[in-house]
């Protein structure tokens, strides 16, 4: 079992609870509710669903990761990939848009992620 990629495990579970539980709530039902275009709403759906797959097939990979070494280190390198560009986004629009870095803190949990399974990957297989 190699902890820090299930440590990357975990986080990118948690991140997976707040964007259903929290952001479902705060971003998605107010969407759905508002005077957004039919075909708006749809592609908002859309898109909103498809990072929630995203985020259960990575945290599943990454579970993979953490418990087989077989194809270990491109599972980690596309997954964190993909959520050091997830981070990179939260950054550039948190601060062309908005300023400041606090009111989308998401960049945070998808720096930790990579960082933690790639230190996974540096670690001695096992």
């Amino acid at each position: 079992m190699n902890i820090p990629i299930l440590a990357a495990t975990a986080l990118s579970a948690l991140t997976l609870a707040a964007h259903f539980f929290g952001g479902g709530p705060q971003y998605h039902t107010p969407a759905m509710l508002s005077t957004l275009s039919l075909e708006d709403k749809a592609v908002y759906s859309v898109l909103w669903h498809a990072v929630t797959t995203t985020l259960i097939i990575n945290t599943l990979a990454l579970a993979y990761a953490a418990i087989k070494q077989q194809h270990r280190t491109p599972l980690v390198g596309l997954i964190s990939l993909q959520y050091l560009a997830w981070g990179i986004l939260f950054v550039v629009f948190g601060l062309s848009r908005l300023g400041e870095l606090t009111t989308l803190p998401q960049w945070i949990a998808f720096f930790l992620i990579p960082a933690l399974a790639l230190f996974g990957i540096r670690k001695r297989n096992t």
